[in-house]
């Protein structure tokens, strides 16, 4: 197993594509709606923006660190807007294994069929492999070939453009890897070390051969203890709030809802960390929480005074202090 990072599929310099990248710390990106994920600004700043260059100039994965809330799966949208290349993202769950991420095999539908008697659709084992999500993005083209015998474990977004892809290579987000067992962060050290992977039953390998390789974008809560092989093979960005951290409050809540009062956007962020120092340290209310409550006073009332009003009304929904 090697730490080499793969080659480069591409040769066209990028130094300019990374100045601009640089250029645009302190600004909000506007980033598009994409499949299930809604149109959301985002502020970039100096540590983000030289990670994500760390990590595409390297051609090493990017592994993200933080509590829930701080913007990790969003800074994954970041990446993919400022390099232009289209966004994919696969969410892991508790029972998820990394096999589903390469391929897998639809055995239920395979039953099915030789329960039919479709002799020869089932003596052909590639009519019921599924490329993953890690297929789509190391190989568009033999992938969407796969995928139109048998499309049941990944679907890109319907909005994705193939022309870009195949031209620019894409982001690829694995969400939340720690969710699962370790045994899925282990299983993906040979794909994230070599670039490629192995198809047994097809006789196929896997790998960026008609466009540049992606970027590979994990998120971790910081639940359990990633592999320290993982760790390796990634550029780490670990996602922190500030030590006096009402500024920071306040930055986003200005971003997300440039419309609201200052006194509003001060009110609400006082109160949410108030609350987040009185919470258990497994679940503390944070960032998300005080966007969502943000929302609803914008839903609620027009103006200022009412919006204190409400916050007096619902923060208490906010908050998590109780509910741990």
């Amino acid at each position: 197993m090697s730490d080499a990072p793969p080659p480069a599929n591409g040769t066209a310099p990028q130094a300019d594509r990374y100045a601009a990248i640089a250029a645009q710390i302190g600004t909000v990106l506007r980033l598009p709606a994409t499949g299930a994920w809604p149109a959301v600004p985002h502020k970039l700043d100096a540590a983000c923006a030289h990670a994500i260059v760390a990590a595409a100039a390297a051609g090493r994965p990017l592994l993200v660190r933080g509590e829930p809330g701080v913007g990790k799966s969003q800074l994954a949208r970041a990446a993919a807007h400022l390099l232009g290349r289209p966004f994919l993202a696969a969410v892991v769950q508790p029972d998820s294994e990394y096999q589903e991420l390469l391929w897998a095999l639809d055995h239920t539908a395979r039953l099915a069929d030789a329960q039919l008697g479709e002799r020869d659709k089932v003596r052909e084992v590639g009519n019921y492999i599924g490329p993953g999500a890690l297929w789509w993005a190391l190989d568009w083209r033999s992938a969407e070939t796969q995928a139109d015998r048998c499309r049941h474990n990944f679907n890109p977004p319907d909005d994705l453009d193939p022309a870009l892809h195949l031209e620019q290579g894409c982001v690829l987000l694995i969400d939340e890897i720690d969710k699962a067992d370790i045994a899925l962060a282990n299983g993906l050290l040979e794909v994230l070390g070599n670039g490629q992977f192995a198809v047994p039953p097809l006789g196929l390998a896997v790998r960026p051969a008609s466009h540049p390789p992606p970027l590979v974008v994990l998120t971790s809560n910081d639940t359990r203890q990633l592999p320290a092989a993982l760790l390796r093979r990634c550029v780490v960005l670990r996602m922190e709030l500030p030590a006096e951290p009402l500024r920071w409050f306040l930055d986003r809540g200005e971003t997300h809802f440039p419309d609201l009062d200052p006194g509003v956007l001060g009110a609400a962020a006082l109160q949410i960390l108030a609350d987040r120092a009185a919470c258990a340290a497994t679940a503390r209310t944070g960032p998300a929480e005080y966007l969502d409550l943000l929302r609803a006073l914008s839903e609620v009332a027009a103006d200022a005074q009412g919006q204190l009003e409400w916050l007096a009304r619902l923060s208490v929904y906010f908050k998590k202090s109780h509910a741990g």
